[in-house]
Order: structure tokens, then C-alpha cells, then sequence
């Protein structure tokens, strides 16, 4: 069994989350690019998407009263 130094795994482990990283702005570009990089676009998408889900949605935006003012 091969141990590796903190300096060797600290190395490979900066590979890996830059692996990562470049996967995740892959696929930001890819997702900017299919709206025409116009965030309104790309925000109508995906509220559409998110109604279209089924799944229930949380919405922070109205206000709530305080618990026990009826």
C-alpha cells in the first residue's frame, strides 16, 4: 500500500474540484446559451419548468402573519 504525501493528495484533490468546477460552467454556458444569454428568458424557463413539475413550491415572496394574530 502507497501512501501518498498531504502536499500529493492536496494536488489531486485540486484536479478533481477543478474537474468540477469546469463541468458546472460547462453546463452553465450550455443552459445561458440555449436562452440567448437573456436572464429573463432563462427565469421564464424555468419558473415554467418548476410549475410544470408537479412537485409543491415553496413561495417566500408573500408576507406572513405572525403566529397567533388571526
Amino acid at each position: 500500500m502507497t501512501t501518498r504525501s498531504p502536499q500529493t493528495q492536496a494536488i489531486e484533490h485540486s484536479f478533481v474540484a477543478d474537474d468540477v468546477l469546469r463541468e458546472v460552467w460547462r453546463i452553465k454556458d450550455e443552459l445561458s446559451a440555449s436562452h440567448h444569454h437573456d436572464i429573463g428568458r432563462l427565469c421564464a424557463a424555468l419558473q415554467k419548468r418548476q410549475r410544470r413539475s408537479g412537485h409543491r413550491i415553496v413561495d417566500l415572496s408573500k408576507e406572513r402573519k405572525p403566529a397567533g394574530n388571526a
